[in-house]
């Protein structure tokens, strides 16, 4: 069984990251996003900087992708959210999409504080692809500070659509953080004290 391939962001971002192999440091994605007075795109280039796929941010639909390396130079934008379905289901985390040979991948973990993972439809039970947020901590032993950085691990099978995954997960991860953020934001604004709670005088 061949080693899985173990994608290393630095840094831990969706929209701007350079993306290489944790085993061997090579340079594979570059993961960048302009910011205009009108459109902000996200692009993303292999390690030659040649173009992938790029999506336009949309506010109140979701983003209008074009996947060049998937549907070569006939590719045509469309809405990430019809390659990318939801669950319908309340509640439900997963989001599935089809590759080229009608086979489908479906992610979960597609909410608020959770890590996402893709599974094929025939195997349920053992991801194909795996994100691990970056995170610091202290080495027992040394008592060294570590900094582990974010990593997306694809295994044989992720591999064979290495673009798709890569490219269904940056959507999601940035829409997830957006909807993570304002979760958060939400939280806060609602513990804020009134004044009459803290026992403050009336005006």
């Amino acid at each position: 069984m061949s080693e899985p391939l173990i994608l290393e962001f630095q840094p831990d971002n969706p929209c701007n990251s350079i993306i290489t192999s944790q085993s061997t440091g090579e340079h594979l994605y570059t993961v960048r996003t302009d910011v205009g007075d009108k459109d902000s795109v996200t692009t993303v280039l292999d390690s030659n900087g040649k173009e992938l796929a790029h999506w336009v941010w949309r506010e109140h639909r979701s983003d209008l992708l074009t996947f060049t390396s998937v549907y070569g130079a006939s590719a045509k934008p469309l809405s990430a959210s019809a390659w990318l379905s939801s669950s319908i289901i309340p509640f439900n985390d997963s989001v599935t999409f089809k590759d080229l040979q009608k086979r489908t991948w479906k992610w979960k973990g597609n909410s608020a504080g959770s890590n996402l993972q893709l599974f094929s439809a025939t195997d349920k039970a053992n991801p194909v692809a795996g994100f691990k947020k970056h995170h610091k901590y202290k080495d027992s032993k040394s008592g060294e500070q570590v900094d582990d950085p974010a990593t997306l691990t694809v295994t044989a099978a992720g591999s064979e659509i290495l673009d798709m995954v890569l490219v269904s997960f940056l959507l999601l991860e940035k829409e997830r953080r957006i909807r993570e953020k304002s979760a958060v934001s939400m939280a806060s604004s609602l513990a804020i004290p009134h004044a009459v709670d803290v026992g403050l005088p009336k005006a």
